[in-house]
Formats: structure tokens, sequence, C-alpha cells
């Protein structure tokens, strides 16, 4: 973990993902002391946002450039962090891209105008960003009786220490739902929460020793659970070990699942490389799994980096039913990273230095480290997965910490809080 020097603040914390959003604590309880895992809040559904619950009233639609934006970052994203991966790369864009859209509504300046050209929301101003992001969360509602899917915003703050503006608090609330927990219990209390929402999932978003330091005035997390049964099952009779050709040409033994029936399936060509792709649905079909396969030998960050949101859209209404004879390896993939180095490179750097503008949510605050971690499981009757995103908040300007010891005669009295009278009042010369 990088050091911070108050010049430059980008952490790079492995962490883990949380699922579900926190019971709604009063603000006045913000600067309490809360100071261990049994004050953390229980985890609740995160569809119940007013605007949110109003979009879906109004059966307001989906604006695809917030989906286009969201899967242009991500897939940017992802290839900013293979390079240096080793082993699987597993990302949730939805998970950071909310993340970091709730903390968009705290930046102005140069800081505003640097996140939106890394989050490629350009063309939305942040009431339409946050109005889009309703409607999207409103559509996931209830999609699927055999699907389970929960996304979740928190905001952990300590108002008695820095205060963080009522309006960010106010737009996170009504917008994302984020409900708030008590700054001074972290991590202790956060890791509790993400225990708890993920079923044991996955155990921490903080580690148990990071300083708070990290996070003088804020953490913000965003989380999504997705648990889906699929249409047509795998057979497990039918599952049984087969090779696997890792990236060196070498091989390896993997439990292959195996069926045959109707997929929307596609054989095309992205930039001379051919390629197969095939959308495994989820219970009723409103969501799927979609595998894209290069031709054997290909290396997979040379295909990935020649697409883009548009590649998907286009596969998308190119899938046509198909008789497919599919094996797909049965697996689980944990993946944990810090974003902060692959955010700079994408050009949102600033964030992370004094030059940071965050006035909007709370004066002389930056990053300090920007965490991400998923957890995927694909079985023969469906796919279970988990991901969260967790940003702190920091500021350059140390507290100020009054020190007072007792070693020399002093003045005291019990009193009538409410009154001002002195019940009792003394002078203590020697306590010996």
């Amino acid at each position: 973990m990088e050091r911070y020097d108050g010049t430059e603040v980008r952490a790079r914390i492995g962490a883990a993902a949380v699922v579900g959003t926190l019971a709604a604590l009063a603000l006045a309880g913000c600067g309490g002391g809360s100071s261990g895992a049994a004050d953390a809040p229980l985890a609740t559904a995160a569809f119940s946002a007013p605007a949110v619950l109003q979009a879906r009233a109004d059966g307001t639609p989906v604006d695809p450039a917030i989906v286009v934006a969201d899967n242009g970052f991500g897939l940017k994203l992802l290839n900013a962090l293979l390079p240096g991966a080793v082993g699987n790369v597993a990302i949730a864009p939805l998970s950071v891209s909310l993340a970091l859209q709730v903390l968009y509504n705290g930046a102005a300046g140069s800081t505003q105008q640097a996140m939106s050209q890394t989050l490629e929301v350009g063309p939305l101003d942040v009431q339409q960003l946050n109005g889009d992001n309703a409607a999207l969360q409103a559509s996931l509602m209830d999609v699927d009786p055999n699907v389970e899917l929960s996304i979740a915003n928190s905001l952990w703050i300590d108002q008695s220490t820095y205060t963080v503006q009522s309006a960010f608090i106010q737009t996170d609330q009504n917008y994302y739902a984020a409900t708030v927990g008590d700054l001074s219990g972290a991590p202790a209390n956060v890791n509790a929460w993400v225990d708890s929402a993920t079923h044991g999932l996955i155990t921490q978003i903080l580690p148990p020793d990071l300083p708070p330091s990290y996070f003088r005035v804020a953490i913000i997390a965003n989380a999504l659970y997705f648990k889906g049964s699929w249409t047509t099952a795998f057979d497990p009779a039918q599952t049984a070990p087969a090779p696997f050709t890792l990236t060196d040409g070498t091989q390896v033994s993997v439990p292959m699942m195996s069926q045959t029936g109707p997929f929307a399936y596609l054989e095309g060509v992205q930039q001379g490389t051919p390629f197969q792709a095939i959308r495994l649905p989820y219970g009723q079909g409103r969501m799927s799994l979609l595998v894209i396969l290069p031709k054997a030998g290909t290396p997979l960050g040379s295909f990935l980096a020649g697409i883009d949101a548009g590649s998907f859209v286009t596969w998308n209404a190119q899938l046509q039913s198909t008789q497919v004879s599919l094996e797909l390896p049965r697996f689980t993939t944990t993946y944990q990273a810090s974003l902060g180095d692959a955010l700079a490179a994408l050009g949102m750097g600033v964030a992370f230095t004094q030059q940071a503008d965050f006035s909007a949510l709370a004066p002389g605050a930056l990053v300090s480290y920007v965490a991400h971690a998923t957890t995927i499981e694909v079985d023969e009757t469906g796919t279970t997965a988990a991901a969260a995103t967790g940003i702190g908040v920091t500021t350059t300007v140390a507290v100020q910490t009054s020190v007072m010891v007792m070693d020399h005669p002093f003045l005291y009295a019990i009193q009538d809080d409410k009154t001002g009278e002195l019940l009792f009042v003394g002078v203590m010369m020697n306590p010996g």
C-alpha cells in the first residue's frame, strides 16, 4: 500500500465486495461513538430510493446514453487492468460506474471534467446522470422470479469531524438509496456489513488495519449481487474432465459442462479475428451470460483491445437461434484490485492529488483509494456473482488532536448540564 505524502494518495489496497445496503440511520447519530462490528447497520433492499420508485411508477425508460457510458468505461477499465494482472480478471462495470458517479456528484471544476471524460458521461449533466441512474435501477427491479439482483449504495461519514455537504448526502439517498453509516467505527463496522450482506461470500472491503487517514472524510460503497438459474440447466451427469489450453499453450484439466440445444449464436470476425458468441439465458430470459470465444491461439488482450460498447450492441443484434452443442467449464473466480492507477491512466488522476476539487462533497477532500472486487461462480444450475467498489475520501488537512494529561493539580466540578448548576466543585491537589 502506498503511503500518502500530502501530494499523492493513490493507495493500492485490495478490497472485497459487498451486497445489499444499510438500514437507515439518523444523521444525528453519525458522529457518535460507534466502535466496532456490532454497530454495522443491517443490509436492506437497495431499490427503495425515492427517485427510483418514482421512475418505476412513471415507467421512465432507460436512457441508452447511461448504458453506453457504463459499458464503454467498464471495457476501458478492463483493458487497463489486464497488462499487470496475473490470472483471471473480472470486474462489474455497473458497480464501479455507480460508485464513481456518486462521487462525481461531489466533484467540481477540472476534477469533474476529468471524471466526466473517464466515465464517458460527457453528454450528461449531473442532474441527467442521476435521473438516468434512477431509471436504470428501477428497470432492474424484480426482473425475473428466477433471478435475484441487488444493488447497494452506502455512505459512511462522521459529521463531528468533517462535515459532508448535506446536498451530497441527500442526492446519494434520493437517487441511490444510500444509507448512512458511522465512519468512526470503520473499518470494523464496514467489514461486518460486508460479511453479513454477502452471506459470507466476501468478508471485507477494507483491510482491518487500514489507517483512518485513508478515510478521514467518507467511504462511498456500491455493491452488486446476482444469482440466476439457467433457463435450461446443465445435466451434472454430463460434466466430465476435459483439457483447457492456457495462454502459454499448456493444458489443464477442468470440469467441462455440456448440453445441446437451441441458443442465440453468432459466428463473426472482429478486426480480422474469427470468433464465436453465444447467449445463455437465465430464468425467463431477461438476463443472460454472453460468452465470446475468439479463435484458438488469439491473444485475448489484443482481441479485447478492439472491442467497445458498440461491439456488444452489434453482436446482440446479430445473434440468431441455432442448434448448438455447447461445452462450458464449471468455474469459480475471485478478483480484487486497487483501481487508482488504472483510473489515473484513464484520465482522472487529478482526483487523487491536492489539486482535486470535491468541494460539493466536503472542503479539501480528495480520493485516497478506489478498490474493487468480484466473485463469480458458474455451475450446472446457474450463476452466483458478487461485486463491489469502495472509495475512500480523505483530506490532506490533518485533524487537530488536543492533548490533556491531568498530571498536576486541577479544578473539577460535578454539574447539571441542563441548568449549569454546580452540584460539587473542588480542586485536586494530590490524588494519591
